[in-house]
């Protein structure tokens, strides 16, 4: 379905929607919300809104390939009390979204974004390689401190001309306003930096590296400031005795718990795997993140802290993955509820005033700079040619998750307006939106990166299994992954165009790669035998497997039963052959004289038919001998069905052949073939291309109607007796 197609689909959708919406407002015992049943309406009527419009903005943005945290954040400013929220419909006189007590959501609204909030600095928290931001921590920490550095001076600056300007107050460097912009234009949001890097295949290269280790010390040094900011600002005092105490006891709490968490990770984990069930350990580990984010609240930090140091924490244990992946659906959840609100809090209205437009776009520029300047420059001294220097401060700008979340805490505070908060959110969705296709253009040119190769990393050792065939590889990789749980291992499933999984126990990581016809794993030299002992396990097991399959001994008769007679055949969508079968795919006279002759044959049949290139059927015919090789397809009363599954189409294809003389095919009745039915189908698909050939094996299992082919004078008739025959 195209893009457009499907946007007009689900948009009269929205009718429907919406009557269902005020149908059940109308059955409501509380229109105005007043009571705490209509406040509870209220609320799951919001959050059902909610939900729908953050999938809907998502989704599209997808499609658009831009950034789908964008999309939730727009359908937060459509929906929310500035726009279409505050429309009154029946049952909602004041709108779905109304403004309420002066802030923009209601409460209950805010108090679940920012639970969201928590749990997605969490996450961030456990995606931490604290392996390679020790690594790579010098280059990462003078980068990422660099580039802090930059950002919150150019912020703060900003801040203060923008309080004499826009205010008419002369404002220092430590008013809220002013420190809050200096805060919120230091968060690098590297995730989609990150997707840029694993797309271009940068993602371990020196400049990618680089990049996710700064941004590791980048998000550190941002938490730590914002702490320090919300102490000077409930202080009310910014003097520099002042200023110095609230800044050691903010890193310093910071640094105790998340010392105390590093160091006592491995228990914290042991305690975890008590509760035996894995939903459990997620829901568990969760449970802490929260306790933690309530402590360091009363403390006079940010909830958001405590979220990322118990993540922080579990991310060195063999846990990590597990609660990663049994939190995604409540990530899924609420993390685009939080979006969704912080769209909400946006004024449009402020948006569209010339003199905030003219400072968003003068803070665009300052964070801008800050990051490419700051970053690019220490970048050079660290081994980094001028283009990979740029690469470096380009990768670091995107502003996300942790500059909204900090422009919402100093919204909700009352230490900035919607003003102020209005140039963050301009600011955040500019250098996320303009970044991507700016980084992608700098990551093709093709320049040397870094001065001078540093001699290659002997830390990791490669252990590659060549697999026979793309089936081999696939039964073994369903025995491998239990094999390493039954040893105590959690495994981790990364999505990608590739498989990827990381499997972990206690210190023990190893990197499966799973392509095709090969298994990579990348572990430490010490963990290469115990990789090759589990390996040589599993082939054990498949071949005993084997030799128990082999004991199978009516699987002769199984296959006779395919050609027995049967209903009347159907194929394809409305009965419609030629979805899959053309008139240049048919042939009533074919040459070759041999099985394996005959099937490339019919695979250049298939290559008449524009189905793919001969170089494709090419790469098809070693696949198709492969799995003649494993069982032949040659059935009985001289009917053949040779069929493959291929990552080379995208589509199912047929080709059907005749041969007047005699073919040996190895027919499971000793008897020589004429009639050849050849099928080749996406290894991917929803469709079954088996069901297909059952259908035409119905049609064949009549005696009649193999005469009919075999009699067939040339290929136009043919087809019209199969087009008839299967309609």
């Amino acid at each position: 379905m195209s893009g457009m197609k499907w946007l007009k689909r689900t948009c009269a959708m929205a009718p429907v929607f919406l009557f269902i919406t005020a149908t059940f407002c109308l059955a409501g015992t509380s229109g105005a919300g007043e009571d705490r049943v209509g406040h509870i309406n209220n609320l799951v009527m919001q959050l059902a809104v909610i939900l729908v419009a953050a999938w809907f903005f998502g989704k599209l943005f997808r499609r658009w390939k831009l950034p789908v945290v964008l999309g939730e954040l727009i359908s937060g400013v459509l929906i929310g009390p500035y726009v279409l929220g505050k429309i009154p419909f029946p049952g909602f006189e004041n709108g779905l979204f109304p403004i309420q007590g002066g802030f923009p959501v209601s409460l209950e609204l805010y108090s679940i974004a920012t639970v969201a909030s928590i749990i997605l600095l969490f996450m961030v928290g456990l995606e931490t390689d604290l392996g390679t931001f020790l690594k790579y921590s010098f280059a990462g920490f003078v980068v990422g401190t660099s580039g802090v550095i930059f950002s919150f001076a150019g912020g703060d600056l900003i801040g203060v001309f923008l309080m004499k300007h826009l205010y008419g107050v002369n404002a220092g460097f430590f008013h809220p306003i002013p420190l809050f912009l200096g805060v919120i234009s230091t968060a690098t949001s590297v995730g989609i930096t990150a997707r840029i890097l694993s797309d271009k295949r940068r993602l371990n290269s020196p400049e990618g590296v680089t990049i996710l280790a700064a941004a590791v010390i980048d998000d550190v040094l941002g938490i730590i400031v914002l702490a320090v900011t919300i102490g000077l600002a409930r202080s009310h005092t910014f003097e520099w005795q002042s200023a110095t105490l609230i800044s050691v006891k903010a890193i310093g709490m910071w640094l105790l718990f998340t010392v105390l968490g590093i160091k006592f990770a491995n228990q914290i984990g042991g305690m975890l795997k008590r509760a035996a069930d894995r939903n459990m350990i997620g829901i568990l580990a969760l449970a802490m993140a929260l306790f933690l984010s309530g402590i360091f609240e009363k403390s006079g930090l940010a909830l958001i802290i405590g979220g990322y140091v118990m993540g922080l924490s579990l991310s060195k244990t063999d846990l990590s993955f597990l609660i990663q992946e049994k939190l995604e659906s409540v990530h899924r959840l609420l993390v685009p509820v939080f979006f969704c609100v912080m769209g909400m809090l946006i004024n449009v209205e402020q948006m569209a005033s010339p003199i905030v437009i003219r400072f968003g776009l003068l803070y665009i520029i300052v964070a801008i700079l800050g990051k490419v300047v700051g970053c690019s420059l220490p970048a050079l001294f660290l081994n980094f040619t001028p283009h990979g220097a740029l690469r470096v401060g380009v990768g670091m700008v995107p502003r996300g998750e942790v500059a909204l979340i900090v422009a919402g805490i100093g919204l909700s505070m009352g230490l900035i307006d919607d003003k102020v908060f209005t140039l963050a959110i301009l600011m955040t969705f500019l250098t996320t939106m303009l970044t991507p296709p700016v980084f992608d253009k700098i990551l093709s040119v093709n320049k040397p990166v870094v001065k001078k190769e540093k001699e290659a990393d002997r830390g990791q050792t490669a252990v590659v299994f060549k697999m026979p065939n793309a089936e081999t590889a696939t039964l073994l990789l369903s025995l491998l992954l239990p094999a390493f749980e039954e040893e105590g291992f959690y495994i981790h499933s990364l999505e990608g165009a590739e498989k990827l999984y990381h499997i972990r126990k206690d210190q023990t990581f190893i990197t499966l790669r799973y392509e095709p016809h090969d298994f990579i794993f990348d572990c430490s030299p010490a963990d290469v035998t115990f990789i090759h002992t589990l390996f040589y396990e599993v082939i054990a097991e498949v071949e005993a497997f084997m030799k128990r399959l082999q004991q199978l001994t009516d699987k002769r008769d199984i296959g006779k039963e395919i050609l027995k007679a049967g209903v009347t055949p159907r194929i394809g969508h409305n009965g419609k052959i030629e979805e899959y079968l053309s008139p240049a795919s048919v042939e009533v006279d074919l040459k070759s004289t041999s099985k394996e002759k005959i099937l490339r044959e019919m695979l250049g049949l298939l290559v008449r038919a524009n189905a793919f290139s001969e170089p494709v059927a090419d790469k098809i015919y070693k696949e198709l001998l492969d799995r003649e090789h494993l069982m032949s397809t040659g059935m009985q009363d001289g009917v053949a069905l040779p069929h493959v599954k291929t990552e080379m189409v995208s589509n199912i294809h047929f080709a059907v052949a005749i041969k007047k003389e005699d073919i040996d095919f190895d027919s499971l009745d000793h008897k020589p073939a004429h009639i050849f039915i050849l099928a080749v189908a996406p290894r991917k698909g929803s469709e079954s291309y088996l069901q297909h050939l059952a259908e035409i094996s119905k049609f064949l299992s009549v005696e009649e109607n193999r005469k009919s082919l075999l009699n067939a004078s040339n290929n136009t008739e043919l087809f019209l007796i199969l087009q008839k025959g299967l309609k």
